[in-house]
């Protein structure tokens, strides 16, 4: 079953606002688009931004004054995982931008959004901001306009959440199912070896004759005694007379489409060459407590055994004597993006890209590890037909002192000033009232001629009086702004003050918000900040 849930939008059936001359105010429009994949067309960006702005031409054609004033284009983007909010381009829109757009308008429901609590939450935010309003474009069969509206948009987005974890259940249960067998649950197998049919039609795997000639090929330069080759060396050569990588042999349409190679690397190698894949057992991805990334491990099943997808490429002598020769050469360097502070804040001073904190490990030779830790520019930049990290002005600072630095800079300009929130204000519609005194004062103007209810000399007085007030309420009105808009008030602490108490993500967050930036270069640092900052 599809579910979808759509919106007529309440801008529609409501009476339109008119402006000081009587217009009628437009209606402006957002368009959100969003692909979790670049590979179907009908769903496709372009197609979507498309039917949006035809939807928008026919809104135009019914009378109504509809408007585009932007697009939040977000691709490679799961609706399940990131809530609007969280978007690149959706998320700026809505935390930044806010008084710029008055409705939303998406392709579908599951386009915008996929969980209850992500529409609730987006629906407390539009009461918050003026009543935003939603609009589907390819489901107009609910009427939203009602008091029932968000309760129809809670219903059907409740009934996409189930759509969505029903999909993800079929799957999950499906390999669950195939877990301890010898069938292949689907995916891309590893490098040297390749899925096809049995004859029950279930997939099954085989070892790839001309992939396993690579793989030893590798093996053999690697441990040749008279002159080993280091895995850097068997990239070079490998890219050299352009053999496809593990991931090249099967590229996603985004890399095609941007014209981009896929490289092999030293990484690369130790990484393919470690994994027990090459053996031929069958391999699944847990995650790694208190991290956030997975670890690829061999399927145990209940009897405590592994269980074996096909003939293994190596024996197991020939695999032992790889694995310590891998071990005793190794030197691991980890990017560990997820903890590196700061991220978008600390910026290397010659090309503006990011800083990150790499450690690189080295293991003595009585088996204890030695970590190095340090910030340096990871810039990509193509050296003789291979990717490298870094700019050629390449910088790098030890985290302790890097830290401390920005923190100095920081403080010594901002330390000291209040803490303002940045809260979003409804603007008042005060036009109404401005017309109406403009309205007014011909009528009683009038009304002071001779013969009329204020043209003697006792009643002129009153009518001045009045015409004063009006004057000044009138004047008053004109300075009172009327559109939506972002006004800021202190919180009662100094930044030095929020500094010491808030924890690292949460500064790392007002340090992005604010758009303050940190350069860095090789013997001095610049701190670019704006006017004000604001939580």
């Amino acid at each position: 079953m599809t579910t979808s849930l759509v919106a007529t939008s309440p801008l529609d059936a409501a009476a339109p606002a008119l402006d000081t001359f009587g217009r009628s105010k437009p209606v402006r429009v957002l368009i959100a688009l969003r692909i979790s994949y670049l590979t179907d067309e009908s769903t496709s960006l372009e197609r979507q931004l498309y039917d949006a702005r035809d939807y928008i031409g026919k809104k135009i054609a019914q009378g109504l004054n509809w408007v585009e004033v932007g697009v939040a284009r977000d691709a490679h983007v799961s609706a399940t995982k990131q809530s609007p909010f969280e978007r690149a381009e959706l998320g700026h829109w809505i935390n930044e931008r806010a008084p710029e757009f008055d409705l939303i308008l998406f392709w579908k429901l599951d386009r915008f959004i996929r969980k209850v609590m992500d529409m609730q939450d987006m629906l407390r935010w539009a009461d918050d901001h003026g009543n935003k309003a939603f609009a589907s474009i390819t489901e107009p069969i609910f009427d939203m306009t009602g008091p029932f509206r968000h309760v129809i948009i809670s219903l059907f987005s409740a009934l996409a959440e189930m759509e969505a974890s029903n999909t993800s259940m079929r799957v999950k249960s499906f390999r669950e199912s195939v877990r301890e067998q010898q069938r292949w649950p689907g995916g891309m197998p590893a490098y040297g070896f390749e899925v096809y049919k049995g004859e029950d039609a279930a997939a099954y795997l085989r070892q790839n004759p001309y992939q396993v000639k690579v793989i030893r090929e590798i093996v053999s330069r690697l441990l040749d005694k008279k002159d080993p080759a280091t895995p850097a060396e068997m990239a070079d050569e490998l890219n050299a007379r352009k053999e496809p990588t593990p991931r090249g042999t099967r590229p996603s349409k985004r890399i095609e489409d941007s014209g981009r190679e896929y490289k092999w690397s030293a990484a690369g190698i130790r990484k393919m060459l470690k994994s027990e894949a090459l053996m031929g057992w069958k391999m699944e991805s847990r995650p790694v407590p208190g991290k956030k990334y997975y670890e690829t491990i061999p399927v145990i099943d209940q009897s405590g055994n592994k269980i074996r997808m096909a003939e293994p490429i190596f024996d197991d002598e020939e695999w032992a004597t790889l694995q310590a020769h891998l071990t005793e050469r190794s030197f691991s360097v980890s990017s560990p993006t997820n903890v590196t502070p700061f991220l978008d804040v600390i910026l290397c001073g010659y090309c503006k890209g990011k800083m990150r904190l790499h450690v690189s490990r080295r293991q003595k030779r009585d088996g204890t590890q030695v970590e190095y830790p340090k910030f340096r520019c990871v810039s990509p930049r193509m050296v003789d037909g291979r990717t490298r990290y870094g700019c050629e002005d390449q910088v790098s600072w030890e985290p302790g002192r890097l830290l401390a630095t920005f923190e100095h800079h920081l403080m010594v300009q901002f330390g000291d000033l209040e803490v303002e929130e940045r809260i979003y204000v409804v603007g008042e519609d005060n036009e109404t009232r401005m017309r109406e005194i403009e309205e007014l004062v011909p009528v009683i103007m009038t009304d002071m001629e001779p013969g009329r209810r204020y043209g003697t000399a006792l009643m002129r007085p009153q009518a001045e009086k009045m015409l004063d007030k009006l004057n000044a309420e009138y004047e008053s009105l004109g300075k009172v702004p009327t559109g939506d808009r972002w006004e800021y008030r202190s919180l009662g602490k100094t930044w030095r003050q929020l500094w010491e108490t808030a924890d690292v993500p949460e500064l790392e967050k007002l340090m992005r918000k604010n758009g303050v930036q940190f350069l860095c270069y090789k013997d001095s640092f610049e701190l670019f900040i704006p006017e004000r900052l604001k939580v």
